[in-house]
């Protein structure tokens, strides 16, 4: 049976549209922005639950998706953009009015309806970010020690990381280094090294590699640890997406 929807996957950015989702209680670094197609949804936190048709979550927030007989759109972005910072958020979710939501929803139907490709996908996803306030796509500057050991990590990637080895390169102590990390970054460094690793198995998979080829590439023991920690950081399994006929076109900009 032919898919529905699609998946694009850009300059680690993530925006999806699908026929319905469901996922488990999970957090990750990244922030998201998820509408429907004017038809509520279920989101689940810690303490309630909310009914709505599109919110932008915080990073690291703690949430579960229900919204299985609904058309969804979610898009991931960097917290440290100056895209997310221009949205203005604390800690907790914002609520998009049902005005704006509609007019983002109409928006995004290309990538349910249509075979459209990476340059249609990124004009898109700047009207949107620019319908709920955001215009800017400059990177949140980070102290220049954290900077150096970010462009450290990426060219050690996917080979293991030493932490003292890197601390030393930039001058402060394996502590210091630690706690400044995840005040810029706003993850500990163990989860950044996931992320970062996801979006090595990404990019594999973007020249044909299967799950088990995207696994071994990134650094994770088998695809059962790729599986393991995709799950953990958004609730479905990679299979879902990256490995099955759900959706039309999964495509890696």
């Amino acid at each position: 049976m032919t898919g529905f929807g699609s998946l694009f996957y850009f300059r680690e950015r993530i925006f999806l549209g699908c026929a319905g989702i469901l996922t488990e209680f999970h957090s990750h670094y990244a922030a998201s922005i998820l509408f429907s197609e004017r038809k509520p949804f279920l989101l689940h936190c810690q303490r309630n639950v909310l009914t709505t048709n599109a919110v932008i979550l915080p990073p690291n927030y703690f949430h579960k998706l229900e919204a299985p007989e609904t058309n969804i759109f979610v898009i991931q972005l960097d917290p440290k953009t100056e895209e997310y910072k221009s949205l203005k958020l604390n800690r907790e979710p914002k609520l998009i009015p049902d005005q704006t939501a509609n007019i983002i929803s109409d928006l995004a139907k290309p990538i349910l309806y249509e075979d459209i490709n990476c340059e249609s996908v990124k004009h898109l996803y700047s009207k949107i970010l620019n319908e709920l306030g955001s215009s800017s796509s400059l990177v949140t500057e980070l102290d220049p020690r954290i900077e150096q050991a970010i462009e450290i990590i990426s060219n050690i990637l996917p080979e293991g990381i030493r932490i003292r080895e890197i601390s030393e390169k930039t001058g402060l102590s394996p502590d210091r280094f630690m706690h400044l990390f995840k005040e810029n970054m706003g993850i500990p460094l163990r989860q950044f090294l996931l992320w970062k690793r996801l979006h090595i198995a990404a990019k594999h998979l973007q020249t044909g590699g299967n799950l088990t080829e995207a696994s071994h590439s990134a650094g994770f023991s088998d695809q059962a640890h790729l599986s393991r920690t995709f799950k953990k950081m958004f609730g479905v399994k990679p299979s879902l997406f990256l490995g099955g006929s759900q959706l039309k076109k999964v495509c890696f900009c």
